[in-house]
């Protein structure tokens, strides 16, 4: 099947909400190839999380030769819902594709009587039409009663004197591609977010498993909930589509299976959404997605 068609098929995929709304992804046209001599790619943010390409987000890309030297790359074209890129395969190996520098909508929050706030700005003013009628008398409505605490906050109601806090939102996406025959992939670098394959992304098989370790600045991350999505064409039922989630372990270790053969991508946010607005939030969040393909 031609590659691009390839990505139009998967791009039809309709809505589905899921625990992580939003997820960065990298979609190589081939994962696998004999003889290539550049290869080209897409990236974006996807709402649906199956290559649905939403909204496209500010990135460089480096790339990882089979050597272990790293090549920066720049999109070839930039357009307001994806970027394409290409990078030249020199030799034979595996080549890790991955965003670079990538930030989304960083945020501010405030410390208000003992609750971290969402600080949102200002909105401008709206008045309201004058009526081209007399009003009639209404008794107003009694108004219900919110028992919610307050999680947002305007800019110009934050105390003067209030601990602030801003927090930036890393978008990471990563694939890999192999010409010829495998290769080691890179080592963690134990900084930021990683994820780090223990098992060859280019050496997946339907009926087995994908096992990995989720670290942060080279620490493992315990009881993370890491969610699987599958390509797939809009004739085929949700349930082949939304696979079941799993979490690491006490080691930062997960194991994923894989019933069929396709595309995947697999996805998680770091750390993950905490209810409770007395915990201080985390200054760096991550969000991530790494795609692979499963062979017969």
């Amino acid at each position: 099947m031609n590659t691009w068609l390839k990505i139009a098929l998967l791009s039809t995929l309709p809505v589905l909400s899921h625990a992580h709304t939003m997820s960065p992804f990298l979609l190589p046209e081939v994962f696998d190839t004999k003889a290539a001599q550049n290869l080209s790619f897409q990236s974006a943010i996807t709402i649906e999380k199956f290559f649905v390409a939403g909204n496209n987000f500010k990135t460089t890309y480096v790339i990882t030769e089979p050597n272990g030297q790293q090549k920066p790359v720049n999109a070839a074209a930039s357009l307001k819902r994806f970027n394409v890129a290409e990078f030249d395969l020199p030799e034979d190996g595996t080549y890790r594709i991955r965003t670079q520098d990538a930030i989304g909508n960083s945020g501010k929050y405030a410390l208000v009587d003992g609750r971290w706030l969402r600080v949102r700005p200002v909105r401008a003013g709206m008045q309201n039409p004058a009526p081209t009628k007399p009003a009639e008398t209404v008794t107003p409505a009694k108004a219900p009663t919110n028992t919610q605490p307050p999680r947002m906050i305007a800019a110009d109601q934050v105390p003067a004197n209030a601990q602030t806090l801003e927090v930036t939102n890393h978008l990471i996406a990563e694939s890999y591609v192999t010409k010829g025959k495998p290769s080691a992939i890179p080592a963690p670098s134990k900084q930021g977010f990683e994820f780090k394959l223990l098992t060859h992304p280019s050496e997946l098989y339907a009926g087995e498993s994908l096992k990995a370790q989720v670290l942060v600045n080279g620490k493992p991350v315990p009881n993370l909930e890491i969610d699987v999505f599958k390509g797939a064409s809009s004739y085929e039922a949700n349930a082949k589509r939304e696979q079941p989630h799993v979490k690491t372990n006490a080691k930062g270790e997960v194991e994923i299976k894989f019933e069929q053969a396709g595309i995947y991508l697999i996805t998680t946010s770091y750390p993950e959404a905490n209810p409770d607005a007395t915990k201080k939030p985390a200054s760096d969040n991550f969000t991530y997605g790494l795609t692979v393909e499963v062979a017969e």
